[in-house]
């Protein structure tokens, strides 16, 4: 794994997000409403933020400056994107390279997402269908790991 920025993060409560491609705007702003409530934590949020709501849920954290952690399914940036430079500089970013594939695809995302889940504390993720990835994810947390996982 490749890394870049405040590696002490590691040792905060780590709190996963996942969510799928897909979803209701009901369910959209549920989540927007939980990344809302974890700005008023000390708790670290650890995802791909690779969909586009996790892309928004990303934005929001970076705009309260609430700390995370991103986890790349592909190789590491040759050249930080401009809005998480001020987050790295200050401290409350870590970006994680899990591979070292140029693009993403389903194999990386999954392997991401497992990554993700393997170090969470605890783990929330969007309502999806039986068809996304998420599903099982969700199944093995819940009957073989001892990471509370929550649909919101």
């Amino acid at each position: 794994m490749d890394s870049l920025g405040n590696t002490d993060l590691w040792e905060r409560h780590l709190v996963a997000f996942f969510a799928s491609r897909s979803v209701t705007p009901e369910a959209e702003s549920r989540c927007i409403a939980w990344a809302e409530s974890m700005c008023k934590t000390d708790s670290v949020v650890i995802s791909g933020f690779h969909s586009p709501l996790e892309k928004r849920v990303l934005r929001l954290l970076l705009e309260h400056k609430h700390p995370v952690i991103l986890f790349l399914g592909r190789a590491m940036y040759k050249r930080i994107p401009v809005e998480y430079q001020e987050a790295i500089e200050e401290r409350r970013m870590l970006i994680v390279s899990v591979r070292n594939n140029c693009r993403h695809s389903n194999d990386s995302a999954e392997t991401r997402n497992w990554n993700v889940a393997r170090f969470a504390d605890e783990i929330f993720m969007s309502p999806f269908d039986r068809s996304s990835l998420l599903s099982a994810m969700y199944y093995n947390n819940t009957h073989y790991s001892k990471t509370p996982t929550t649909i919101l």
